[in-house]
């Protein structure tokens, strides 16, 4: 109780909106702070997905990979702790990277699939964009960037505002959004549940653990890749480590050596995401 009043306490700023309150996180466990009701965090992705997609380059031009991207999350999404809208896409963008807006828009860009090897690595963004969302993370990490008053204000102007204003709102979240930094707390915990809702997918989570070598690598080799991809995801070695002893310790029986059974599936949306850039 204690714990709950000392939350609710910081988030006083934000009792113009019905709804706040100390709740259970459906993926940890633990009791945070539910600063806006669950339909203002849906509004604040719906509304402002369409300027955040225009200042990515829009959704690749292709129904089949968009397809393909969006049953691989539906298998997350079926498994996740918290019921949300949940929608996957891919981004036309050259640069590697992922995101997830608030309220269940889930995004990577053909930069960062391009690079990916397998199905399973595929899974693995998916899975720690999905706990982003379903954690709580991504309004948390907006509150945190734009400030507690900021978010309020534009928060009342997405979903109450009318014309430029509304515009104006959605412009600065999702301004906000392509640039968002999380906690290194928060990105650990989008790599550790992350891996607990690939295995309840059925997939390999020797995928996080590659996934994460992947990118390390290719930073290490081609530091000017990514972009702004570790401002947003930091990735240090021991964040790997982590990953790899969470997947030894908590699920032995899978093994790092086993084929990936969708590769070749992967391996034909990968070649067709290629061709579909070059024209």
């Amino acid at each position: 109780m204690k714990d709950c009043r000392r939350l609710i306490s910081m988030g006083l700023v934000l009792l113009v909106f019905a709804g706040p309150g100390c709740v259970r996180n459906p993926v940890t466990g633990k009791k945070q702070l539910r600063a806006i009701s669950p339909g203002q965090e849906i509004a604040i992705g719906q509304n402002s997905a369409p300027e955040f997609e225009s200042q990515m380059g829009g959704k690749v031009d292709n129904s089949k990979l968009q397809q393909y991207v969006a049953s691989v999350g539906r298998k997350l999404a079926e498994v996740s702790d918290r019921s949300m809208p949940y929608e996957y896409a891919l981004l036309n963008s050259d640069i590697p990277n992922a995101f997830a807006l608030p309220g269940g828009k889930i995004y990577l860009t053909a930069g960062l699939m391009s690079q990916m090897r397998n199905e399973r690595q595929l899974a693995a963004v998916l899975a720690h964009e999905t706990i982003h969302v379903a954690a709580g993370h991504s309004v948390q990490g907006l509150q945190q960037q734009m400030g507690a008053a900021i978010f309020v204000e534009l928060l009342g102007a997405l979903v109450g505002g009318e014309g430029a204003q509304t515009a104006e709102a959605a412009a600065k979240f999702a301004g906000n959004m392509v640039l968002l930094k999380y906690s290194r707390g928060m990105e650990s915990e989008a790599d550790a549940y992350g891996v607990a809702y690939m295995v309840r997918a059925g997939y390999n989570p020797w995928g996080m653990v590659e996934l994460l070598e992947v990118l390390q690598s290719l930073s290490n080799s081609n530091p000017g890749l990514f972009g702004d991809f570790f401002a947003t995801h930091p990735l240090t070695s021991k964040r790997i480590k982590e990953v790899r002893e969470i997947v030894k310790e908590d699920y032995s029986k899978f093994s790092p050596a086993t084929p990936d059974p969708h590769e070749q599936d992967f391996m034909r949306m990968r070649s067709l995401l290629i061709n579909t850039l070059k024209d």
